[in-house]
């Protein structure tokens, strides 16, 4: 078995290897796109999910949570009763930012000395730095209403990301994105290619069996995109200074799992003779599912800020998870455990899809 596999993965990279076009289409465009679009791309904030933290419980406390849930650009306000609360809300992702209002709030009102503090989420900078001037300006408005005619200071803090680099998040979304681009087009043309070669009966009569051709079929494209994500790791490090918090390996593993994902799914489209049965018929059987991705993903607007509805379709997503995965590796330095409840949803996307891929060719050779 290993010396059949070890023959048929030689003669993938060769078929790569040989067709120069799509070879060029693999490695250039990535790169191009990693440096277009980390400029190029940006987020629209439209909800706020917050947690507030009232140590006042006074009148003037109230009056400003009420200015809070009356506004439009808050959708949902969470009282906490500790910090460690509101920050395990933050560290989760389930709310973008966490207030603290001080004891004794009406009384240092009163005096001209009252100090909000707000703690956001720095992981997604675009989106801090438009909800800190919705807080700012929600603050003012209760000033206004409030008779105080000293302005409420607010000490933004901004935690994972502290200068809010536009780059520290868009980057770690690209090295995402593009890599499931190149694994999805190389495993979704690799069978589509044997067809309109007239080389796929030769391979369905060999002494192969299903599992070894798609594994045969999944491993160059796993190790090219691995080596397309290196590239990219080390533009992402060096040319826009994107930190790398966690572990080095951690991030490894989570890419293997996320391409294992993407792949099978590849597989899954360009076995279906119905959908594959060129490569331009591959290549836009890919896109119908790149484009679903990157909408409900997450990667061009928060899956929190997207209708109730729509939500669990983004649990079918492998892309989803990967970018909870990533920027948690970059920027926070997660656990594995942490890691695991992202690794293991992809993991079984993929086991899903290559297993529907197994079942067509076993079709097809019956």
């Amino acid at each position: 078995m290993i010396g059949r596999l070890f023959s048929l993965i030689k003669k993938e990279f060769l078929a790569i290897k040989n067709d120069k076009k799509s070879l060029v289409v693999v490695i250039i465009p990535p790169l191009i796109q990693v440096v277009l679009f980390s400029f190029a791309a940006t987020l629209e904030v439209k909800n706020i999910d917050l947690a507030v933290l009232d140590r006042s419980g006074g009148e003037k406390s109230r009056q400003l949570l009420h200015g809070f849930k009356g506004s439009a650009y808050i959708r949902s306000l969470q009282t906490v009763h500790s910090l460690e609360e509101a920050k395990k809300l933050l560290d989760t992702q389930r709310v973008l930012a966490y207030m603290i209002i001080p004891s004794e709030f009406e009384k240092k009102l009163n005096a001209g000395d009252a100090k909000v503090e707000v703690v956001l989420d720095g992981r997604r900078s675009n989106t801090a730095q438009i909800a800190q001037g919705y807080l700012t300006q929600i603050l003012l408005n209760f000033q206004n209403h409030s008779g105080s005619h000293t302005p409420v200071e607010i000490f933004a803090t901004n935690f994972y990301n502290p200068n809010l680099n536009n780059f520290w998040w868009i980057v770690p979304h690209l090295f995402g994105s593009i890599t499931m681009v190149v694994a999805i087009l190389l495993t979704s043309l690799s069978i589509a290619r044997e067809r309109e070669l007239g080389t796929f009966d030769q391979i369905l009569v060999s002494p192969l069996r299903p599992f070894e051709i798609l594994l045969g079929k999944l491993l160059p494209a796993l190790l090219i995109s691995l080596f397309e994500s290196t590239v990219i790791l080390f533009v992402a490090l060096e040319f826009f200074g994107v930190p790398l918090n966690g572990s080095v390996w951690l991030l490894y593993l989570g890419v293997a799992v996320f391409l294992f994902s993407i792949s099978g799914i590849g597989l899954f489209i360009s076995a279906i003779s119905a959908i594959s049965a060129t490569q331009q018929q591959a290549i836009l059987g890919s896109f119908v599912f790149l484009l679903p991705s990157f909408l409900l993903s997450g990667f061009a607007t928060p899956v929190e800020n997207m209708p109730q509805w729509l939500q669990p379709f983004s649990y079918l997503i492998p892309l989803k998870y990967h970018l909870v995965l990533i920027k948690g590796v970059f920027l926070k330095d997660i656990s594995l455990e942490f890691a695991l409840t992202q690794m293991v949803p992809m993991f079984a996307l993929g086991l899903i899809f290559l297993a529907v891929a197994m079942l067509f060719f076993k079709r097809k050779i019956a």
